[in-house]
């Protein structure tokens, strides 16, 4: 038998969200892609949603997280990150790498601990 313990990080300020999986990966898809249209392509999601989730960030933390620069006819648009958007990346990749670790520590743990504990019927 294999125990797996999960779970699911995000960050809040004042008691409101920040960022979570869903955030750190339009972010990510951002920073990758160097659009905001792109990274909404590419997860699948509505420019409109993007758009508002990052709004919604950056109006929670008070910072610029998205540099980002009109686009349209004949004119290159894009996005890029801002350096307090690449600190906010490599924090949320610190926190879950660590909540990884005890996750796959108790996972193992409660795996050997229930393995003592089976018997047969």
């Amino acid at each position: 038998m294999s125990v797996s313990v999960r779970f699911r990080v995000w960050v809040e300020v004042g008691g409101r969200h920040v960022i979570g999986p869903g955030g750190y990966e339009i972010l990510k898809a951002i920073d990758e892609v160097g659009s905001i249209s792109g990274a909404a392509r590419r997860l699948g999601m509505s420019y409109r949603f993007v758009w508002n989730y990052i709004d919604r960030m950056e109006k929670t933390l008070g910072i610029k997280l998205v540099d980002a620069r009109k686009g349209g006819r004949g004119r290159g648009g894009g996005a890029k990150l801002t350096p307090e958007a690449q600190a906010l990346l490599k924090y949320y990749e610190e926190i879950i790498e660590e909540m990884n670790q005890i996750a796959n520590k108790w996972s193992q743990e409660l795996t050997r601990r229930f393995k003592d504990l089976a018997y047969d019927y």
